[in-house]
């Protein structure tokens, strides 16, 4: 079995986990500046997973100002070659348990086509004993060019020691 390590990303990092978006369809793929950004200013509620000094798994999160208790995930990406191991749960999980503030909900937004992205959030919730609750958040109006409207996927409230247990 290959061997999953799990840890706080690193200016290094960034090129690789543009290359692993970059290939994660349908991942909007932003430049790699912002993952330059994403791993110097938010390596705390961000988390990548790692195989023989490979990046294979990414996560992207942050603390809303206006919601201290929230997680916001932003983008997950796992290699095609590593799918169906658990390891988006892990992302998640490990962000969780390392973050310094106490974190009570998960927030994603998902369009509502991406059918893997809310079997993996719902399934998340269920793991934890947690609720999932969806509801539309931007139009296509707001998003503009041909972008499916993204829906607000709010998953809590969390026991942290729940998490710890199902680590």
């Amino acid at each position: 079995m290959t061997s999953i390590t799990y840890r706080e990303p690193t200016v290094s990092d960034a090129h690789q986990i543009w290359e692993l978006v970059k290939n994660n369809k349908p991942l909007d793929e932003n430049s790699k500046y912002l993952y330059v950004l994403l791993c110097h200013q938010f390596s705390k509620t961000c988390c990548v997973a790692e195989s023989d000094s490979k990046i294979v798994g990414f996560l992207s999160g942050f603390i809303p100002p206006k919601n201290p208790d929230t997680l916001f995930v932003w983008q997950a990406a796992v290699n095609n070659d590593f799918r169906n191991m658990g390891i988006a749960k892990e992302l998640v999980s490990h962000t969780l348990c390392n973050v310094d503030s106490p974190i009570e909900f998960v927030h994603a937004t998902v369009t509502p086509s991406n059918h893997a992205s809310l079997k993996f959030l719902q399934n998340f919730a269920d793991n934890i004993g947690a609720k999932l609750n969806k509801k539309p958040l931007f139009s296509t109006d707001v998003l503009g060019g041909g972008h499916e409207p993204e829906d607000l996927v709010v998953i809590g409230p969390i026991q942290k020691n729940i998490l710890e247990v199902t680590n």
